[in-house]
């Protein structure tokens, strides 16, 4: 029986990686802050240092504190030795040991059955995490795999295994130089000290651990300035940047609906099986009912957290949600005699399998969509080697900047609070609306180019001005040049964007492509 159950998990296991992988083939865009994340991974590893100064930008900017400089070496090294498969296999790896710690952490449960290996559970959460971790490769994904682990940990104490405890020092100096959310780790740990306060049981332990965790984020490059940016970044506003916006918001009545559908089935779950089991506030478990109210809360009002209501939620109540499923099933008179297991092998099986066979036609590994990114523009400005301060929205600076330095530097990209002072993007958002003193950041730094976007009100503004001449223009941006440089002839980009996702991640900057040749050198 035992070799039995064994062969299960190895099963299981490989099936997480074969799903996880196959999920991250389908989702191929690239994040618009991979380009600075493969800059700083690539000057690290060459210099052996982290950038602590911002040379990408002629806007204001302050020390760079540099919260995902860890993840950023990962990626460079990832691609210099792998390619472009390399970072679609990290995000596989990232996202099946996120899974596996769920599904660990699942089977603490006291009633184990063949039931804790059902793939599907774990294939629909995959699926629902894709709403956040969509993209090639994001740092979000360390912060998964870490909050997984320490959820995983954190049970294992509340069964008496407290030595347990004694591993998260350990991770927190690991995601302190990883990722910013690290500090997701330190509220966690709080949530259970004061769920298992209410429930009258031992609680000093998760208190000692924070304080312990807290300490190991002063292990950094930049010392106690960086734990002081780390709580500041934790806690601004970031109302301009999507994934900081609440999913509920108007503007995403149709989009992240796999999200909805996850919140509204889990949380009728809980509150069925309260119901059905006459569970009263005695007998409640108040640590895993202050996570979930924490983690709908999260979810619900920032995008960025859906991953973490996912996680948690998915976790922890699982045993719930196959309560409440095997007794409608049992309920079914059609199903009773069905061999239900056999249906569901057959069902996760094919799945899998479908997704990696339509995998086989796609040939490219990172896309680049011309709908999303000014590929054809920053070409345009690139041939015609157009020198010198580039405008563009925050967005589109990271890949503006991995493409045109040192021939063009940027106003602002999505680093934000790691290296520009929050006003400045304020100041961008009037432009783009013709607001306040709109154009403000034009005036006040000097602009040799600029790629607006067609859907902003300023497009129009600049296109009627006598001082900026419209040089080149898509369906989705324009390029501006002032009109006393316009040149009597241009030449034009490549109109193929498999011309670009073939060069997708080629640089002029100098010290990637060192690291790269040399690479290439000793193969």
């Amino acid at each position: 029986m035992e070799k039995n159950i064994n062969l299960k998990k190895i099963i299981f296991i490989i099936t997480i990686f074969v799903f996880s992988i196959g999920f991250c083939c389908i989702t191929n865009i690239p994040d618009n802050d991979l380009w600075a994340r493969i800059i700083a991974g690539g000057y690290f590893t060459e210099f052996h240092t982290v950038l602590k100064s911002d040379f990408l930008s002629y806007t204001p900017t302050h020390l760079w504190y540099d919260h995902e400089w860890g993840a950023s070496v990962i990626f460079y090294n990832f691609y210099k030795y792998f390619g472009q498969a390399g970072l679609i296999l990290l995000k596989g790896i990232l996202l099946a040991f996120t899974i596996l710690f769920c599904f660990l952490t699942i089977n603490l449960k006291e009633h184990k059955s063949t039931s804790s290996y059902n793939i599907l559970y774990y294939l629909f959460m995959c699926f629902c995490l894709m709403n956040t971790i969509g993209n090639t490769i994001r740092c979000l994904l360390f912060t998964c795999l870490f909050f997984a682990a320490f959820i995983n940990i954190l049970e294992r104490a509340r069964l008496g295994k407290n030595k347990s405890l004694f591993i998260l020092p350990l991770i927190m100096v690991l995601w302190g130089n990883i990722h910013g959310g690290c500090i997701s780790g330190l509220g966690i740990l709080l949530i259970y000290a004061l769920g298992e306060f209410l429930n009258g049981k031992e609680w000093a332990k998760y208190i000692y651990t924070f304080i312990i965790c807290t300490l190991m984020l002063f292990i950094n490059p930049y010392g106690y300035k960086y734990v002081q940016f780390l709580f500041f970044a934790a806690f601004m506003k970031r109302t301009y940047i999507i994934e900081w916006l609440s999913p509920f918001d108007f503007i995403f009545n149709l989009t992240y609906l796999k999200y909805k559908f996850y919140l509204a089935l889990m949380l009728i779950v809980q509150i069925v099986y309260i119901i059905k089991n006459k569970i009263t506030y005695t007998k409640l478990d108040k640590t895993k009912i202050l996570i979930i109210l924490l983690m709908t809360f999260l979810s619900a009002t920032h995008i960025r957290h859906i991953n973490f209501f996912i996680l948690t939620v998915g976790t922890l109540l699982y045993d719930e949600f196959y309560d409440i499923y095997n007794s409608l099933i049992s309920k079914i008179q059609l199903l009773k005699n069905i061999n239900s297991s056999k249906i569901k092998e057959i069902f996760v099986y094919s799945a899998i399998l479908i997704i990696f066979i339509l995998q086989f036609g796609n040939r490219k590994i990172i896309k680049i969509s011309e709908t999303s990114c000014p590929i054809y523009a920053i070409e345009f400005i690139k041939i015609n080697n157009l020198k010198g301060n580039l405008f563009i929205n925050f967005d589109w600076g990271s890949y503006a900047a991995y493409k045109l330095y040192p021939n063009n530097l940027i106003a602002m990209d999505g680093r934000y609070e790691e290296v520009y002072n929050p006003d400045l993007l304020l100041m961008i958002k009037d432009f783009h609306l013709l607001k306040n003193d709109w154009n403000k950041i034009i005036k006040d730094f000097k602009t040799d180019v600029m790629i607006l976007e067609k859907k902003y009100p300023v497009y129009k503004k600049i296109s009627n001005d006598g001082n900026w001449t419209l040089v080149f223009e898509n369906n989705l941006s324009g390029v501006f040049v002032p009109a006393k440089t316009v040149k009597s002839e241009y030449l034009y980009p490549e109109p193929n964007t498999d011309y670009y996702n073939e060069k997708v991640l080629e640089t002029d900057i100098s010290f990637i492509n060192k690291g790269i040749s040399q690479k290439r050198q000793q193969q």
